[in-house]
């Protein structure tokens, strides 16, 4: 039976019509086609559904999509659904408080960008955004980070984004992490202690760890196709992306400092200004960052302070080298360019 001969029957209640001839002149139309819509054997035509519509005094666009969902075939019923519960909210939305309408719009919003398999948010949407999407994962996360120093205490993704990785992993979610580390910050003693820092609070909360030093890193062929890739999609000089289940990344777009506090001298805190959200296959597929994980000659799991302190040893040494190779290099090639005169 077609759901549009419901308002039919509301019809014929509410005006008290006791018979289909009754029925069809109040709306206007032939008895015989009156009996069939009444029950359920045909759906009116447009014009009739806005007559009915009027007659109960509903908005006529419900009574327009329960005609099309009438009318759909079996597999596109579900998407009518859809429509009518889009279109029953944005009905009934409240004009007060002002919170309520903003946030039908902001969802409107979100549900126009579907269609093209990417969300774009800004300012602490983005953050909070990266948060619904760790609260969601359900196997696995894998993430990278350039701009790692956003971890640290006081900083915009600490604590709620660590609560929410904390949450996951209580949920049995494996969550990898990668921060890339340069040799200009390991030069500096306090974001050493930062990285440090970050790397305990991670891994205290269960978080599978890992570190590389970028002028390592940046040999891999691996790592080089990757970076070239994010660029090619718009992703920040400082990359910060991370893999859901597998099917669905976010990346960082851009980074502004903002001021927090009004007393005293303001804390400047990093905050992701655009966040990207995509689960094209496409994306998806060039910009895993899990083969980053495999490349044990440039990548170590953070075992603590110690054994990271060792590393970063040998790091500076072997850049030392090869600052001393490159000298040298350099000085035979001026070398061999001198001509007697």
């Amino acid at each position: 039976m077609l759901e549009i001969a419901g308002y039919v029957e509301e019809v014929k209640d509410r005006y008290r019509l006791s018979s289909d001839y009754a029925l069809a002149k109040k709306l206007g139309i032939a008895q015989p086609e009156a009996n069939l819509i009444r029950r359920g054997l045909k759906v009116p035509k447009p014009e009739l559904c806005i007559k009915i519509a009027k007659l109960l005094d509903k908005n006529p666009v419900e009574l327009l999509l329960i005609a099309q969902k009438d009318k759909a075939p079996a597999p596109a019923k579900e998407y009518w659904t859809l429509a009518l519960t889009a279109v029953d909210v944005m009905l009934h939305v409240p004009k007060s408080p002002r919170y309520i309408p903003q946030k039908v719009e902001a969802i409107g919003r979100e549900l126009r960008q579907l269609e093209s398999q990417t969300l774009t948010y800004e300012g602490a949407a983005a953050n909070a955004e990266a948060v619904r999407l760790v609260e969601t994962a359900e196997r696995s996360i894998d993430a990278f980070m350039e701009r790692w120093n956003i971890w640290k205490k006081g900083e915009a993704l600490y604590p709620n984004y660590l609560l929410a990785n904390q949450a996951a992993v209580r949920r049995n979610v494996t969550i990898r992490r990668l921060l890339t580390l340069t040799r200009d910050q390991m030069q500096q003693g306090s974001l050493v202690a930062d990285a440090i820092q970050i790397m305990d609070d991670q891994h205290r909360a269960g978080i599978k760890i890992y570190y590389a030093f970028r002028e390592e890193l940046s040999r891999s062929p691996t790592f080089q196709r990757l970076e070239q890739d994010f660029k090619k999609y718009g992703a920040a000089q400082d990359l910060n992306a991370a893999m859901f289940d597998g099917e669905i990344l976010i990346f960082s777009q851009s980074y502004g400092t903002v001021p927090l506090g009004m007393v005293g001298k303001p804390t400047p805190i990093t905050m992701i200004n655009q966040l990207q959200i995509t689960w094209k296959p496409d994306l998806i597929r060039e910009l895993n960052p899990a083969p980053l994980f495999d490349m044990t000659r440039y990548v170590f799991e953070y075992q603590g302070a110690k054994a990271f302190k060792a590393q970063l040893a040998r790091f500076a040494r072997t850049i030392q080298e090869f600052r001393s190779e490159r000298a040298e290099t350099e000085a035979r090639r001026g070398f061999s360019q001198v001509r007697p005169t």
